[in-house]
């Protein structure tokens, strides 16, 4: 099918949301006369959201960098000796659109180029690619050779095998601990997608972001905790493919393969993630929101403050 042939297939005026979305966090008093350092996720645009507006009130001399393995434009911060309390407020207008890509198996061809994909066709930590995944992803896909569609049947395989539950989740996001229990958070049920679609020679990655969701009936603000996430494929012919197999298995929400939902909201693509400038500590798991060192070690004491409004 010819690439024109694909585009008529597109739908008529794609449905869109508004959102203004406003993060704050502070380094307080008691780190003042200590080294410091802070790192932050910067909205990115993709292609089913863009940033409309953004406006920052921070110290002077943040700076801003792209981290080198995954593109991330992240957001820095340093003192060697914190000289007074730093706040940091960071504002949104972010334009969300339903990605109306025909998910059609002729319009996707073969990876010419596979060696540029490494980085997502790899193990992970806590994300296997083994022999064990191998032989379970080939029986799930069989005969089946089309990317568009081998993506499809492992896509239905994790959200019919594994169940939703944040309670007993693995904490890292771990494919094997959803093999083996079949239940998990949104980072367990995707570390098995992402997992399995490696295992087929499918590029595959995570998308760590935020499914904005409105305040209950009587309340006035909204504060976000936590974070959402979904995976990523390539397809030659489409591109990026997203997937939210996690919504799938907790809403029943079975449709949300090759398009999300208008609320969901994305930070930063990837994990074992390694800064710009580099942090001292080891590896980000992921890259939700900000992250500091203080003297060098990990910090975890960052006070943040997440809210939004739908326009």
């Amino acid at each position: 099918m010819q690439a024109a042939e694909c585009a008529a297939l597109r739908k008529d005026g794609p449905s869109a949301a508004w959102y203004e979305i406003s993060d704050h966090f502070s380094l307080g008093e008691p780190l003042v006369g200590k080294s410091v350092a802070v790192w932050a996720p910067i909205i990115p645009d993709t292609d089913r959201q863009r940033v409309l507006d953004f406006r920052l009130d921070a110290p002077e001399d943040v700076t801003f960098a792209h981290d080198g393995a995954h593109g991330n434009l992240v957001m820095h911060f340093a003192a060697e000796a914190l000289a007074e309390p730093a706040a940091f407020a960071l504002h949104y207008t972010v334009e969300t659109r339903v990605d109306e890509r025909p998910m059609t198996p002729e319009c996707v061809g073969e990876i010419a180029n596979p060696a540029a994909f490494a980085p997502w066709l790899g193990p992970e930590q806590h994300v296997t690619v083994d022999a064990e995944t191998a032989k379970l992803a080939r029986d799930l896909v069989g005969t089946e050779t089309n990317i568009l569609e081998q993506a499809r049947i492992l896509y239905k395989y994790v959200i019919g095998h594994m169940a939703y539950d944040a309670a007993q989740q693995s904490w890292v996001g771990s494919s094997s601990h959803a093999l083996t229990c079949s239940i998990g958070n949104c980072n367990d049920i995707h570390a098995l997608f992402i997992s399995l679609a490696r295992s087929v020679d499918i590029p595959t990655r995570l998308v760590l972001g935020q499914a904005l969701e409105p305040p209950p009936p009587g309340e006035e603000a909204c504060d976000l905790c936590g974070y959402h996430c979904w995976a990523e494929f390539f397809a030659p012919g489409l591109g990026w493919i997203p997937v939210d197999a996690s919504c799938a298995c907790k809403y029943g929400k079975t449709d949300l393969f090759g398009t999300l939902e208008l609320n969901h909201i994305a930070w930063s693509t990837g994990r074992d993630l390694v800064l710009s400038p580099p942090q001292k500590g080891d590896p980000l798991l992921y890259f939700a929101g900000p992250y500091a060192e203080v003297d060098g070690e990990p910090f975890n004491g960052l006070g943040r403050h997440v809210s939004f409004n739908e326009l």
